[in-house]
């Protein structure tokens, strides 16, 4: 009898978890501001393929409406977070949304879980479901979170690197006579990456608005959170206002960044090199077993 109550309280409270979810997933018409932050999120992103409308949950609105008003955002990780979803390009509102759903999934599994074995007749302790969702829980609700961060890091490297060929062809450009607001132009729209892309439209936004270049390529890289774009507008900053040599400046620049990728390489290197080493000694020691059982298998029966 124990074992039917506590049955229906759960597939109660899993038919509210999904009645909420529903209705968390409704959509309402997009704000100005959420059509505004699409035209800086780069193309090839999550929410980036969505239609122009873009379907803001109210669930993940709730979520992050209630943390603006607490101390969260005052946190220095709070700012990071804030440059990681720049990077990725996706919603806050959309984060949020799919930390609630997999947290809700990984409470509510196990319980589910305990209810199909009682149907099955399969002998599980439900106190045992109670602590795997207490632990799955949490852990299913930060796994988005971890996985922004990393695409972050990813992305992060690939502009570093897009930054490196930037500053090449701005050299390049600056060789041929162009001037440097119009050689910064120029290479910004020679690739389609999402990266050079951009930093193009910020360079546009910049040009078209009377604002100085390197200031624009600078309130990028704190964006973003790629402290290589900051340095280059440093450098470009001093060219334009100190009139220093700038194509000199800027080929050290460019050898630099390109010091510091093959650095990183290595370094990526060296660490998948340790990180086979184990696996390595297991095959090593799997390959004596399988060579050396047959000759200690006689000699142990030859006893």
């Amino acid at each position: 009898m124990a074992g039917v109550v506590a049955g229906a309280v759960i597939g109660a409270l899993v038919g509210l978890g999904i009645l909420g979810m529903v209705r968390g997933m409704s959509t309402v018409p997009p704000t100005l501001d959420a059509l505004a932050a699409t035209l800086d999120r780069p193309p090839g992103t999550g929410s980036a393929n969505q239609p122009t409308g873009t379907r803001s949950q109210r669930l993940g609105s709730t979520v992050v409406a209630r943390v603006e008003q607490s101390r969260i955002p005052a946190h220095p990780r709070w700012s990071e977070l804030q440059r990681c979803l720049a990077v990725t390009g996706d919603a806050p509102e959309q984060l949020a949304t799919k930390m609630v759903m997999a947290g809700t999934a990984g409470l509510l599994g196990p319980p589910v879980l305990w209810v199909v074995s009682r149907v099955v007749a399969v002998t599980v302790p439900f106190g045992l479901a109670v602590v795997a969702g207490l632990v799955l829980g949490p852990l299913a609700a930060v796994a988005p979170l971890l996985g922004v961060v990393g695409r972050a890091n990813e992305r992060r490297r690939h502009f570093r690197t897009v930054v490196s060929s930037f500053v090449d062809l701005v050299v390049l450009s600056l060789a041929g006579g162009v001037g440097i607001e119009g050689a910064l132009l120029a290479a910004s729209q020679v690739s389609s990456d999402w990266a050079a892309r951009r930093m193009g439209r910020v360079l546009l936004r910049a040009r078209d608005s009377g604002e100085s270049p390197w200031s624009a390529l600078g309130r990028l890289g704190d964006e973003l959170g790629v402290p290589e774009l900051v340095e280059l507008s440093s450098s470009l900053q001093l060219a334009g206002t100190e009139g220093t040599r700038i194509r000199q400046s800027l080929s050290a620049r460019a050898t630099s960044l390109r010091r510091h990728e093959q650095a990183e390489a290595e370094s990526a290197a060296n660490t998948t090199t340790e990180r086979l080493f184990l696996p390595g000694a297991l095959l090593l020691v799997g390959f004596l077993l399988f060579v050396g059982y047959p000759a200690v298998s006689r000699i142990l029966g030859g006893w």
